[in-house]
């Protein structure tokens, strides 16, 4: 059985895993879906499920979907919302000297140019932008690559002697190849998801990351059929193993669903739900699902042989951006937090690369 203690394993994997592929195939038009992600992908999801409906609704609809494609359902809904709206936002330098580039790269993007950072207060973390047709990826597919990448504000340089031009001088730093994993990014276009939306957001990325983990689990009990499996052998049945693991998904989806049942997703639940238990569901189905893919990953290795590699792979790597994501909603964006109100927090980015 799996614990449902620390992450730490699980972090090391995904990180060497989320840096395996080539992001650019994140920008890519998606593949035959459903009616409803064939849709997202043309424009994102539509309004009926979003900030406002009941909790166990938002956590079924979005863990469906994120067992039918974790990337499509990423690429969806960070098209649909604008996540990052209510972090603090640095402002392009446009000096012409340092560009603003985003390049995308294995497991997400490279970042390079001159940005201000904001007046008042410290955040500790920064959204930067980068205009739309300063995206180097493949030939056209800019409008699907995100245009918003969240930052911390540990990481940057210091800041450059510059003057606007009231001759006011303003911190400003420059980035130079600088990565920020795919679960950090979000676009500029979607709706906005305000403070007050956190609740909903949260349970939206859990249960899209509780559908990826619940898609491996399906595709891990299918691997190889027919291989006979001695009595006391060392290899389990992929069969097997799958039941184990997606026995343990399906009791935390109901425990969650469960603990949101009645709370609604405005300002005051957001306190509520920070208070009540609900929160550590929220924080313990995070740290659960990350364990099952890991797991799920491993019981498929003894398989790579037979198999010409081990075919989770990219179910792995599509699902990290909802893991990474997932992890910064629930550790940082809780209702209330000081992440909204421009005070430094002891944060760093290269922590949720997993």
């Amino acid at each position: 059985m799996i614990a449902h203690g620390g992450n730490r394993p699980a972090e090391g994997m995904l990180r060497s895993w989320t840096m395996s592929r080539d992001a650019a195939t994140g920008c890519e038009t998606v593949s035959k879906l459903s009616r409803e992600l064939t849709m997202a992908a043309r424009g994102g999801f539509s309004d009926a499920i979003g900030p406002g409906t009941d909790l166990p609704r938002v956590l079924e609809h979005f863990e469906r979907a994120g067992h039918q494609d974790p990337s499509a359902a990423w690429r969806a809904f960070t098209g649909t919302w604008n996540w990052a709206a209510p972090l603090s936002s640095a402002l392009p330098v446009a000096d012409g000297r340092a560009v603003q580039v985003a390049v995308p790269v294995p497991g997400g993007f490279s970042l390079s140019g001159r940005w201000r950072r904001p007046t008042g207060g410290r955040p500790a973390w920064l959204t930067l932008p980068v205009a739309a047709d300063r995206q180097r990826g493949e030939a056209g597919s800019a409008k699907q690559c995100p245009d918003l990448f969240i930052v911390s504000a540990k990481t940057l340089p210091p800041a450059l002697p510059l003057t606007d031009e009231t001759s006011v001088s303003t911190p400003a730093f420059e980035l130079a190849d600088v990565y920020v994993p795919a679960g950090l990014t979000t676009h500029a276009t979607g709706r906005v998801l305000s403070a007050k939306n956190t609740v909903f957001f949260r349970t939206a990325v859990t249960a899209m990351a509780l559908g990826a983990g619940r898609r491996l689990t399906d595709t891990l009990a299918g691997l190889a059929p027919d291989i006979e499996y001695a009595a006391g052998s060392v290899a389990v049945p992929p069969a097997a193993s799958a039941a184990e693991l997606a026995a343990i998904l399906h009791d935390e989806r109901a425990a969650l669903a469960a603990a949101l049942h009645g709370v609604p997703d405005t300002t005051e639940a957001g306190r509520q739900l920070t208070e009540a238990p609900s929160a550590a569901q929220l924080t313990q189905a995070g740290n659960l699902v990350r364990h099952v893919i890991t797991a799920a990953y491993e019981r498929a290795l003894p398989l790579s042989d037979r198999l010409d590699g081990n075919p989770l792979v990219r179910l792995v790597e599509d699902a990290a951006p909802l893991l990474q994501c997932m992890r910064f909603a629930v550790e940082h964006m809780q209702p209330h937090s000081d992440i909204f109100t421009g005070k430094a927090q002891n944060s760093d980015h290269r922590r949720l690369s997993g």
